[in-house]
């Protein structure tokens, strides 16, 4: 594989995954987040983050983008895939810095962590394979980024169409008034029942995916 069409060496994936390059996370998040910690509720958002999660979050960029070989649309998608599980840790990061929190609670979200951890490594060496490798794990990156590419535009039957707004109407338009809602024809509601069950089954076996490997396989969201 030519190195040049990647934004970095997938070597040093490798070297990242094969060794220890962060601190313990107990020491991580009890010392280094909380020593930044002023007490003022509206500061949460603007207390930095720990700089091993920035450089972990870094690494996973680069990362992305190295196993779908620089493709930019498929680089995009999976940072949209896995981004809201950065921002879930980012949460539990600054909820772990509240010297508010219980011992209990505070020394359960650090185990939460730990176990995520390990999750983010674990995915991390899927996708140096998917970087070096055009085997299953190379397909398996191909095909999370064609199903964000599905999941952007996927409608339920049983959704209501949208309708532009059109603001230079007065306010008692009549294409504003509410009108009354039809029963949906019984094809459509089949439909409709077998849409969120195809979903509900699809995460299903992702979980299970998860589970069983001891990754993290990102979360979808979709467009309203």
């Amino acid at each position: 594989m030519n190195s040049r069409l990647l934004p970095f060496h997938p070597s040093h994936i490798s070297r990242a995954c094969t060794r220890p390059y962060r601190r313990s996370t107990l020491d991580l998040i009890s010392s280094s987040v909380r020593r930044h910690h002023t007490g003022v509720a509206d500061k949460d958002q603007t207390t930095p983050l720990p700089p091993s999660f920035r450089s972990l979050y870094r690494l996973f960029l680069r990362a992305t983008s190295a196993s779908v070989l620089a493709h930019p649309k498929a680089t995009n998608r999976l940072r949209r895939l896995w981004r809201p599980i950065f921002d879930e840790a980012a949460r539990v990061i600054r909820q772990i810095d509240d010297d508010r929190l219980p011992a209990s609670q505070r020394n359960s979200l650090v185990r939460w962590y730990m176990r995520w951890e390990r999750r983010v490594d674990n995915t991390l060496s899927l996708l140096y394979r998917s970087a070096v490798s055009g085997g299953l794990p190379h397909r398996v990156t191909q095909n999370l980024s064609h199903m964000i590419d599905a999941n952007a535009t996927l409608r339920s039957p049983i959704q209501p169409s949208k309708r532009p707004w059109r603001g230079q109407l007065p306010p008692d338009a009549p294409e504003y008034r509410i009108r009354p809602v039809k029963p949906l024809p019984p094809a459509q509601v089949e439909a409709g029942l077998h849409f969120h069950r195809a979903r509900r089954l699809l995460g299903e076996l992702v979980g299970m995916a998860e589970g069983w490997s001891g990754i993290s396989l990102g979360r979808t969201q979709q467009r309203r």
